[in-house]
C-alpha cells in the first residue's frame, strides 16, 4: 500500500517564499518546505498497486484532454476558516476544471485548489494573520503537468517522491 495524492509539483516562488517567513513571524507550526510545495488536486490515501495502475491510466486520460495554462495565486487563506485555522494556505485560480476532472474520473478527497504553507499549532498574533488574508498575491505559475506523488510519512514530517508524471497537452 502506498499513501498518495495528486498534485501540481513543484511550486517554485520567491514570493511565495516570503509571504510563508512572513507568517512564520506570527504563528507556531509545521512549515512545508520549499522544496514540497504543491498544489493538491486530490489526497488519495492508501493505495493498492492495482489501483494505482487504474489512476495512471485515468491521469493519462485527463493529460490528453486537459491544456497547459497559467494559474494564479490570489490570496492567503485560513482553513477551515477566520476563527480556528488550522491549515493557512494560498488560493489558487485556473484549475478548476482540471480539480473537477480528477474528482469525477478519480476521485480521493478534492478540495478548491490550494498551496499549503503551514500546519498550524499556535497562533501568537491574529490581527496579523487576518491582515495578510486581504492583500492579494497576484503571482502566475505555469502548469504543465500532473504530478501522482508517495508520501511516506516521519516523526520529521512527510517524504514526498514523485511516482509519475504526466504531461498536459499543448
Amino acid at each position: 500500500m502506498v499513501r498518495c495524492f495528486i498534485a501540481i509539483y513543484p511550486i517554485k516562488s520567491e514570493k511565495v517564499y516570503k509571504i510563508q517567513e512572513e507568517i512564520g513571524k506570527f504563528i507556531d507550526g509545521k512549515e512545508v518546505e520549499k522544496e514540497n510545495m504543491h498544489i493538491t488536486l486530490s489526497f488519495l490515501g492508501e493505495r493498492n498497486e492495482n489501483e494505482l495502475t487504474d489512476i495512471r491510466k485515468r491521469l493519462n486520460e485527463i493529460s490528453k484532454v486537459y491544456h497547459k495554462r497559467t494559474a494564479t495565486l490570489t490570496r492567503v487563506k485560513l482553513i477551515p476558516n477566520e476563527n480556528f485555522f488550522r491549515v493557512i494556505a494560498i488560493e489558487v485560480i485556473g484549475l478548476d476544471d482540471l480539480s473537477e476532472a480528477v474528482k469525477r474520473k478519480i476521485g480521493g478527497d478534492v478540495k478548491p485548489p490550494h498551496l499549503t504553507l503551514f500546519r498550524v499549532r499556535n497562533v501568537r498574533e491574529k490581527t496579523k494573520i487576518l491582515e495578510l488574508t486581504k492583500s492579494e498575491i497576484k503571482e502566475e505559475i505555469l502548469v504543465d503537468k500532473i504530478c501522482l506523488m508517495k508520501s511516506t510519512l516521519t516523526p520529521k514530517g512527510p517524504i514526498y517522491e514523485v511516482l509519475d508524471v504526466f504531461e498536459l497537452t499543448s
